[in-house]
Parts: C-alpha cells; structure tokens; sequence
C-alpha cells in the first residue's frame, strides 16, 4: 500500500466519523445534509477538482439509488402493509400471551426480530412501543421485577430492531453495502441471521 493509499484511509475514517458526529451531536444535522456536507469535503482532501465535485456525488448518489432504491421501496411497503393490516401486532401478542415474567423479554425481543426483518427500524419501534408499555405496566402492577419493567422489556425490543436494520437487507445500510461489494442477496442474509441471532441474545435479554 502507497502513502495516499493509507491517506485515502485516513480521510475515509474522519469522513465517517464527522458523519456520525453531525448526525448525534447536538448540532442534529439531517442526515442528507450531514451526507453531502461530508461528502464535499471528503472529496476536496483526497484532491477532487471542485468543479467536478457536484457531478461525482450526482452520478455516486444516482447510481446508488439506481441500485438499491426499487428494493428500499418495496421494503418500506411491506413494512407499511405489515403495520397497517395488524399482521406485527398480532405477531408480538401471540408471542407474549401466557407467558412468564421472567420469559417476556426473551419472547418481546423474538417478537422485534420478527418484526424487524421487512420494517425499518423507526416503524417497529413505533409499532412495538404500545404493547411493550401496555405489558411493561402489567409486570409492574404484579411486582417482583428487579430494575424497570420498561427497560427489561424495551432493551430486547431496540437490540433486535437496531441489529437487523443495520445487518440485514432491505434496510439501506446492509443492502448498500451488498450492491456495492457484489455480494450475494442469500448469503448476505445468511451470514447476517447468523451474526444477528447471538447478537442480539446478547444486547437484548442478556444485557437487559
């Protein structure tokens, strides 16, 4: 490796870490906006003229969404059609009912991974919040929980959600990823059930 190729590196890693700082700071840039910003100024350090700048992000974001965008679409349908018809909350019902205390996280969390697999993570959260607070409030009416009933049960749920929006296609990241890597759509999904699984059995129930 050349010396701008470890610079090109280097630029990669404060690119997104400024990123991530734009988009979590208290500064709350809108992700697209922390986006181009980013870009732009990636772009002018690894020695991109700036009259060509406009014209690599246009064809860059362009071909990305040529890509990936008729997927993240339907995704986005599924997600709403599953939400809108009761089909995820009949899902994490039947997961809950009957169940044990000390068993309603373990079930609340498969119920999330269930859920999370076509929908975006904000629509499961939004989806799954009544009926964690609902179930949340009968443990803590029955007592005999350590720590908050709310935070047993709502660890599992984002664990899961977070997980699978960030390793499994149809969500943006992981589907980017994959269109750009060549990779394969089955084993991306294999490979990303496998890391999932023990993942979230860790940052969810475990952890919680």
């Amino acid at each position: 490796m050349t010396a701008h190729t470890w610079w090109l590196l280097l630029i990669l890693t404060v690119a997104i870490a400024a990123l991530i700082y734009l988009i979590n700071s208290r500064l709350r840039v809108h992700p697209f906006v922390a986006l181009i910003l980013v870009s732009v100024g990636t772009g002018i350090a690894a020695g991109e003229p700036a009259s060509k700048l406009a014209g690599s992000i246009e064809e860059g974001a362009g071909g990305t969404l040529g890509d990936v965008g008729v997927t993240l679409a339907l995704g986005a349908m599924l997600g709403r059609l599953l939400s809108d018809s009761g089909a995820t909350d009949a899902i994490a019902r039947a997961l809950v009912a009957r169940a044990e205390p000390r068993r309603l996280p373990w079930l609340v969390g498969a119920a999330a991974f269930v859920i999370g697999v076509p929908m975006f993570f904000e629509v499961g959260l939004i989806v799954l919040l009544p009926l964690i607070f609902s179930v949340a409030r009968r443990m803590e009416a029955q007592g005999g929980t350590k720590g908050s009933p709310y935070v047993l049960l709502g660890v599992p749920a984002i664990a899961s959600l977070s997980t699978l929006h960030g390793m499994l296609p149809p969500h943006p990241g992981p589907l980017t990823a994959m269109t750009g890597l060549h990779a394969d759509l089955g084993l991306t999904l294999g490979v990303g059930i496998v890391c999932a699984v023990p993942t979230v059995i860790l940052a969810g129930p475990v952890y919680a």
